[in-house]
């Protein structure tokens, strides 16, 4: 597979291609030599990365608003969005039984392959490359960022909007999904909403942004 487009949209060209075509094949594709390894490192780089910068620019700040500041930069809907801007679906080997995911498996795998490419740049080129890299693509979540934002998660800001419009309190109903997947269930005014994730925490907070987001739609 030619990569060059990818490389081009990273703005790094790789000394060893292997490891970027490692970083994009799943587990599925091959169980020995798959980009497990490579995203828990990338994960682990990416959150020193923003830490690191957080921490410089944000000079007056408590740890607990840049704690709240890294965990919004690299939430998991952020990380699918970048995946998605570098179409890495249409990169990342896959078996052919993959072929009816779920959406939130899917985006799993997304998320899994752009932190993969994290580590594998800095297995590369070292900090100082994927440094460059990772405050690039991310420039622009960085440049909006602003004390004054909100860095509540979609449960607390949930629970936080019902109890200001006098609701009750949402109610989540848990179920193992299988395969590693669980569901999740949220009544509101007589709708359910259905949402599933790698971990009960997960499959909650996809659940609460389906709440926010009716909610918002129908005050509009």
């Amino acid at each position: 597979m030619d990569y060059k487009e990818l490389q081009d949209q990273l703005n790094y060209k790789f000394k060893n291609l292997e490891l970027l075509e490692l970083a994009l094949t799943h587990k599925s594709f091959s169980n020995s030599n798959n980009n497990e390894r490579l995203e828990y490192l990338g994960d682990s780089i990416l959150n020193s990365i923003i830490s690191q910068y957080l921490f410089k620019r944000f000079t007056n700040e408590k740890e607990g608003l840049l704690t709240r500041m890294r965990a919004y930069l690299v939430k998991a809907e952020t990380l699918v969005i970048k995946g998605e801007e570098f179409a890495l679906g249409d990169y990342i080997k896959l078996s052919k039984g993959t072929a009816n995911l779920s959406k939130d498996r899917k985006n799993s795998i997304l998320e899994d392959a752009f932190e993969a490419i994290i580590g594998a740049i800095f297995i590369d080129g070292g900090w100082e490359h994927v440094n460059t890299v990772t405050l690039n693509i991310f420039n622009k979540n960085l440049l909006a960022l602003s004390e004054d934002m909100s860095f509540k998660d979609a449960k607390t800001e949930l629970q936080e909007l019902l109890q200001s419009m006098k609701y009750d309190l949402p109610k989540y109903i848990i179920e193992d999904a299988g395969g590693g997947m669980f569901s999740c269930v949220v009544a509101f005014q007589g709708l359910s909403f259905e949402s599933t994730g790698l971990s009960k925490r997960i499959a909650e907070t996809n659940v609460a942004m389906k709440v926010l987001a009716h909610i918002k739609k129908i005050n509009e």
